[in-house]
């Protein structure tokens, strides 16, 4: 089950910020170094200036750009550039997107989770970490004492109970409504009906959650808690550490989006990789049929990779792979290499997935591409826009591509309930939690009121 609780949201104050989409950004780490100084030039207060803090010359242990973000965030509150709710609410939020050609509105509640041990309570994992990253975001959190960018995580509501709830006491005026930067519409509703309140708290009580996107973060925040236990050991289990900030959506909502995250090799590892032997290899394995180049096809290309991909049944493994000279082929698995190579070496639930098929026996059985080289990234970047992929291998960026179907969203629960965990970069929830729209706190001195 997860305790969740209703809390004092930190807002940018309209006095002082009129326009949101001046101040509220991507997650920090889809952010990229250009796309961090345009945000940054865009308004003196926007989030990346706390989330992406930069290094400084003569940095050190007690002056750098985790304390500097610190001392900035407690300026923006005391000049009430972020002010906070007088009560405690849960948030209703709603997200209009494209994709696709089609129209979405995923919804969701902000909300404060009370952390649990990734092994076997009631919050589950489905991804893999980096350590470089979850040390990066604790010193963050011990120089802000805060939640910038909340967690987004799933529960499984098949009766839409939750949503049901919120939209029945949410206010005829919403607390935000604008377009991002990104041209989503975002909205936020105050939900402060005590009967609503509690009848969210209750139901969460009957559910898991997985968390679908901030795994770096989750772990950070149980680190942080180890920390601040240490330091107030007589705080009460309504310590504000004990919890985090979390975007909460229904996995069975038909507008929650997974998009893959394809992947791109390159770098010294495979600058002797020759296309004879790699091919060769992976005709034990795969059916391979040869597909027309960029080049050779003109306009349209993506949306045909994407078509290729698409029309390999469900359950079958298919990869569209681009490099050596920009050449192009598909792969689909051979009959019965799931049931024998696979299932010697990984659980039914992972042996299912097109993502722990390639990193396994491509990356790892054929290319010789262990989990370091995997997380090295000069050999292995991501992206979920299969242009982006084009464009790389066709000018040389990309030594090779990869490109999958996305994962579904019965694999990921069934894999977080088994007790496993996916490869890095497994999924791309689409469109990313936005950054800004409400923060949390951390002040040891409260205590977090659970709904009666």
């Amino acid at each position: 089950m997860a305790i969740i609780a209703p809390f004092r949201g930190l807002f940018y104050n309209p006095a002082k910020v009129p326009n949101l989409t001046e101040v509220v950004t991507p997650p920090y780490d889809v952010i990229r170094p250009a796309e961090r100084q345009a945000f940054a030039d865009r308004h003196p207060n926007n989030m990346v200036h706390l989330i992406l803090p930069q290094p400084a010359p003569g940095d050190d242990r007690l002056t750098n750009r985790y304390t500097r973000a610190g001392a900035l965030f407690r300026q923006w509150e005391k000049d009430a550039v972020l002010v906070r709710d007088q009560a405690p609410a849960f948030y209703y939020w709603e997200t209009e997107f494209q994709h696709a050609g089609h129209s979405f509105t995923r919804g969701a509640v902000a909300a404060l989770v009370r952390l649990e041990p990734l092994s076997g309570g009631g919050i589950r994992p489905h991804e893999q970490t980096f350590s470089a990253a979850k040390a990066d975001r604790l010193e963050l959190f011990k120089a802000s004492q805060a939640n910038f960018s909340p967690i987004f995580s799933i529960y499984p509501d098949p009766a839409d109970r939750v949503v049901s709830l919120l939209k029945g006491a949410r206010p005829d005026s919403p607390l935000m409504d604008f377009k991002d930067t990104l041209g989503y519409v975002q909205r936020l509703y105050r939900i402060t009906d005590a009967e609503a309140v509690k009848g969210v708290h209750r139901t969460f009580l009957e559910m898991p959650l997985f968390i679908a996107d901030g795994h770096h973060r989750y772990e950070t925040s149980l680190n942080f808690q180890k920390l601040m236990k240490q330091r107030y050991p007589q705080a009460s289990p309504e310590a504000p550490f004990n919890y985090t900030l979390m975007y909460l959506s229904n996995m069975f909502d038909p507008d929650l989006l997974i998009l893959m995250a394809h992947r791109l090799l390159g770098g010294p590892r495979l600058k002797n990789l020759e296309e004879s032997w790699v091919m060769g290899r992976l005709k034990e394995y795969f059916e391979i049929v040869s597909l027309p180049a960029a080049h050779e096809f003109g306009q349209g290309y993506e949306d045909f990779l994407q078509q290729t991909l698409a029309e390999v049944p469900a359950g079958e493994s298919a990869y569209v792979v681009l490099g050596f000279g920009r050449k192009a082929w598909r792969l689909i698995l051979r009959p019965g290499v799931r049931q024998t190579v696979l299932a010697r070496q990984m659980h039914p639930a992972l042996a299912q997935l097109d993502v722990a098929v390639l990193n396994y026996l491509i990356f790892e059985k054929v290319m010789g591409l262990d989990a370091q080289a995997q997380d090295d990234q000069e050999t292995c970047k991501y992206t979920s826009k299969i242009s982006e992929v084009v464009a790389a291998v066709s000018q040389g960026e990309a030594r090779l591509a990869f490109l999958l179907n996305p994962t579904r969203i019965e694999q990921v629960q069934e894999v977080a309930t088994a007790g496993l965990t996916m490869p890095r970069k497994s999924t791309y929830f689409y469109p990313k939690v936005m950054t800004g729209m409400i923060l949390s706190p951390i002040n040891p001195q409260e205590e977090i009121v659970i709904p009666a």
